[in-house]
């Protein structure tokens, strides 16, 4: 399909209005024909600025995690405490917009963080943090903060304490006083669950690791 002479949009704002249908009217309602009259212009001045549907949607991953602010880091800030205010930020990134939350595992480009994950593997090189580990951890992270906050759109409502529902005190005693005894909200939980993570990764590990202490780590 051909592009208009002069753009009659922006793509900011094409960008914009499609986080706004997906955010009020769910995935199922967006399209290009919706984004298109909800900026009262035709579809094809849509293709001045996206060749097709699914560039825009890489877009509006890239927006939404861009909304994630990177955190600076105070002198004497343990480097832990850093990861955990990065992850967090990006987990509130993702629940602002729930109805997005498979447009990101779906379109977001890596590249888009490059930048965030070279200073995080500085932070971590002057915290003195082994070099093989450094892909370990920011790898983990990402993975670990995605999967668990879509996990927790998946509940009703979004942030309930209700971690697993449908648990039958007969059938799942022992599963009915672990719930029982969880005190933790879903946002402390994510936050246990990061420095449990890190706390693994970074358990029996010294200052410098050799290529055969990493296979002798990671049980290879």
């Amino acid at each position: 399909m051909g592009r208009p002479v002069k753009p009659l949009i922006s793509r900011s704002s094409t960008i914009a209005a499609s986080i706004e249908i997906i955010d009020t009217e769910g995935m199922d309602a967006f399209s290009l024909p919706r984004v298109a009259k909800h900026l009262n212009v035709s579809t094809s001045s849509l293709y001045h600025h996206f060749a097709d549907r699914r560039e825009l949607m890489t877009e509006v991953a890239k927006e939404i995690m861009t909304e994630a602010i990177v955190p600076d880091l105070p002198s004497g800030t343990h480097w832990v405490e850093w990861f955990v205010d990065l992850s967090l930020n990006y987990r509130d990134a993702i629940l602002r917009h729930p109805n997005a939350a498979l447009v990101l595992v779906q379109f977001l480009p890596r590249d888009i963080l490059t930048s965030t994950y070279e200073r995080c593997a500085r932070i971590l090189d002057d915290a003195g943090v082994p070099a093989p580990l450094h892909v370990v951890i920011l790898d983990g992270l990402e993975k670990l903060s995605l999967a668990t906050t879509l996990t927790e759109l998946m509940r009703d409502p979004v942030g309930s304490r209700e971690i697993f529902p449908n648990v039958d005190p007969r059938r799942h005693p022992t599963l009915t006083r672990a719930l029982a005894g969880n005190r933790w909200s879903s946002r402390e939980l994510f936050v246990v669950t990061i420095r449990g993570f890190l706390a693994g990764v970074m358990s029996g590990t010294t200052t410098t690791m050799t290529d055969a202490g990493l296979r002798d780590y990671i049980g290879s």
